[in-house]
This record gives structure tokens, sequence and C-alpha cells, in this order.
């Protein structure tokens, strides 16, 4: 029977392969920024034509800024979620898995093979969010750098000023959205290591038991999936003044007197549920409280839809229509 082969192996690298992957980087680094280099310099020579150089340089190192903070706390994120979760469920692994390649037998270990291809995907993900999120750099600069009005005009619904709305809002909207994606990420992260660790089985005697499903850090990252769904409903509230109607657009009086203290409830109860989802994690986890936390939002919602229908159908168009 032939001999595994254990991966990685464990012998240092030749010093030739590190020099021709060094000589590989270095000419990949200069096809690839060659041309952005040279759009830059464009750049720098028109904006220097026309007396703005201070505004080009200023613009370039906003730019560049989001796109580092953000790479780099996404990276932060995900990575981090990865190494908690994996030392939270350390235990319960699996060793190594063997595959055959070519007749041959390879045996991959579990633990560092999960963490290459873990460090991997949040450097791709990091570097594609940093530069979507670098594209947009206007909407993430103006909460600083918003102009403010003199006047005193604000919202009669919300009591905010008109620079919250045009300025603030999108930009809050646009943040929330990204930590949204995370939060689903590491939620999707400790789903993955239940499956690979929950089919554990504990053989007592002749009696066949199985291991309890390892649910402290679903329930940890369901908890800031939880807040961040919270922050996603309270900036909900204002886009209601966007949508367009028969007559006019704006708030309603359905969403006046019902849903905007509705989705206030539907805020609190997944802060409630939040709580319950932290306090499962810390505590002896059970499935069944990661369910539970997700109950008090669905029937706080699904009872504001009623509300809000029926006050709609039965109080406000029978009265509009004698009006």
């Amino acid at each position: 029977m032939p001999e595994s082969i254990d991966w990685p192996r464990m012998h240092p690298p030749r010093r030739r392969r590190r020099f021709f992957l060094l000589i590989a980087a270095v000419i990949a680094g200069i096809f690839f920024g060659g041309r952005a280099a040279l759009s830059y310099y464009v750049d720098v020579l028109w904006f220097e034509s026309l007396g703005y150089r201070d505004v080009f340089w200023k613009t370039l190192g906003l730019q560049w800024g989001i796109f580092t903070a953000l790479a780099a706390a996404t990276f932060l994120i995900l990575y981090g979620s990865f190494l908690a979760l994996k030392r939270a469920h350390l235990r319960d692994l699996p060793t190594g898995h063997t595959i055959l390649i070519g007749g041959q037998p390879l045996k991959l270990p579990v633990e560092p093979v999960l963490r290459l291809i873990t460090l991997g995907l949040s450097l791709a993900i990091a570097v594609a969010t940093g530069a979507a999120m670098m594209l947009e750099w206007p909407t993430i600069t103006l909460i600083r750098y918003a102009p403010h009005t003199a006047s005193g005009f604000v919202d009669p619904v919300f009591g905010k000023p008109l620079n919250f709305f045009l300025f603030t809002l999108p930009a809050y909207q646009l943040l929330v959205g990204w930590l949204l994606t995370l939060a689903v990420m590491t939620c999707a992260l400790a789903v993955f290591f239940i499956v690979i660790t929950g089919g554990t089985r504990a053989v007592v005697g002749r009696t066949r038991t199985y291991a309890a499903l390892p649910w402290r850090g679903l329930s940890s990252t369901f908890a800031v999936l939880l807040l961040v769904l919270a922050m996603r409903v309270y900036l909900g509230r204002f886009e209601r003044l966007f949508d367009s109607h028969t007559i006019f657009a704006g708030v309603t009086y359905t969403d006046a007197h019902i849903m905007l203290p509705g989705m206030l409830v539907v805020c609190a109860a997944l802060v409630l549920g939040a709580v319950i989802a932290a306090v499962n994690g810390v505590r002896v986890a059970r499935g069944r409280w990661i369910a539970a936390a997700i109950l008090p939002a669905v029937l706080c919602y699904v009872s504001v839809q009623i509300v809000g229908w029926y006050v709609s159908s039965f109080i406000v168009k029978p009265n509009a229509a004698l009006s």
C-alpha cells in the first residue's frame, strides 16, 4: 500500500524557488500597476496646469484612506471571526482528511488548510470591498465635509435638518450595508464550523449518542447580525419620506401613526433578540434559543404590518372617500 503524503511539506523551500517567485511578483506588480501609475501621472499634470494640484492630492488621499481603512477593517473582522470560531471549535475539528491523487493518498490536515483558505478569501474580499468603497468616497467623506446651512429648517416628521437627508443618511446607509454583509458572512462561517464539527459521535459502552451541536459561535455572530439589522430598520424609517404615492410623496397617515412607531418597536425587538443570542453564547448554548432570539422581531413586524393594513383599509380609505 503506498505511503501517505503529508501536506503541507515540512522541509523549507529552496532559495531558487523564492527568487523566481519574487521576480514574478515584481513583474506582475509592474504590469498591473504601470497603467494606473501612468493614469495618475497624467492627472497630476492636468490638475497642475489648472492650478488645482492640492485638490488632486487631497482627493487621492481621501480615496486611498477609505480603501485602506475599510479593507483593513474587513480583513480584521473576517479573519478575526475565523480565528475566534476556530478556537471555540478547536476540540471538535477533525484532525485530517485523506484524498487520492494519482492513486497515492494525500493527507490534508484540516486546520492549516482551513486557515490558508480563509486567509486568501479574507484578503480577496477585503481588497474587493476596499475598492468598491473607494468608488463611493464622495458619499463617505460628506459625513465630515458636508456644508452646513444657516437656516433652521428641519423635517417636521423626524426633526432632522435637510443636510441629514442629503449627506449623512446616504453615508450611514452605505456603512450599515457594509456591516450587514460582513455580519451575514460571519454567520455563514459559524454555520460552516457547525457543519464540519457537529457530526461528532460519542459511543459510550453499547449506547451510541450524538454530541451536542456547538451553537456558541453561531449565537455570538447571530447577535451581531441582529444588532446590524436593528440599525438597518432604524435607517429604513427615514427612507419612507421618499416613497411615492398617488397624489403626493412622503409619509402617509398610516406611516406617521403606525409604521414609523412600529419600526422602532421592531428595532427594540431586534436588540432584545441580540441580547438573548449573546446570553445564549455566553452560557450553555442551545439551538432553540437562537430561534427564540429572532421570534420577538418577527412577531412585532407581522403585528405592525397587520395593524397598518387595517388602519389603511378601514380608517384612512373610507374617510378619504367621504371627503
